[in-house]
Order: structure tokens, then C-alpha cells, then sequence
């Protein structure tokens, strides 16, 4: 009696995994046909109106980084060094004022 149970439970089992494998893989096939279809009405509609297709993209300009950081070293070097008259530096003038110093105390060998 449990044989019959168990492989009733596994043959459900796997009746259930094979119709969620069935669901996921339809969903997948629904999501690519539409996206065909999408696709081919861009196409058609562009033939119908004579412009040409343009690519989906996002319009980043790769080049505009690389501008982005010229205009940046460009600023840096237009301050000037620290330190010359008319820089703005944020730093203070002799970071040694701050430095305390320490006494040194000799070094004990462990007990």
C-alpha cells in the first residue's frame, strides 16, 4: 500500500513540475513572440512612411566621460598649485602646526 501511495505522490510530483516547466516556457514564448511583433510593426511602419529604423538605444555618448574628465583636469590646473597667491586650496597653510610630538619610551623586554 505505501509503493502505491509513493509513486502516486511522485507521479504527481511530477505531472506539477512538468506543467509549471510547460507555464514558464509558454510565458517566455508569449514575451519573445510580442516582442517580434513589435519589432516587425517598427519595420513595417517604416517602410510605409519611408523613414529609415533606427536602432533602440539609450543615446549615450561614450566620448562624453573622456569630456567630462578633460573638463575636470582642466579646471585643476587652471588653480594652479597649492600655496600660490590667488589659489583657493582648502587646506590649511602648515598642516605641522598640528602635529604634536610624542616621548619615546623605551622598550621593556616581557616578563
Amino acid at each position: 500500500m505505501g509503493d502505491v501511495i509513493g509513486g502516486l505522490v511522485r507521479l504527481v510530483l511530477q505531472v506539477v513540475l512538468l506543467l509549471a516547466g510547460l507555464v514558464v516556457a509558454a510565458g517566455i514564448f508569449v514575451a519573445v513572440a510580442v516582442l517580434a511583433v513589435v519589432f516587425g510593426l517598427r519595420v513595417l511602419w517604416a517602410r510605409i512612411t519611408g523613414k529609415p529604423v533606427i536602432a533602440f538605444g539609450m543615446g549615450i555618448d561614450p566620448s562624453q566621460s573622456w569630456r567630462r574628465y578633460r573638463d575636470w583636469q582642466q579646471q585643476a590646473t587652471r588653480r594652479g598649485p597649492r600655496g600660490a597667491p590667488g589659489a583657493d586650496t582648502g587646506a590649511r597653510a602648515e598642516p605641522s602646526q598640528d602635529v604634536e610630538d610624542v616621548q619615546i619610551k623605551e622598550v621593556r623586554p616581557p616578563r
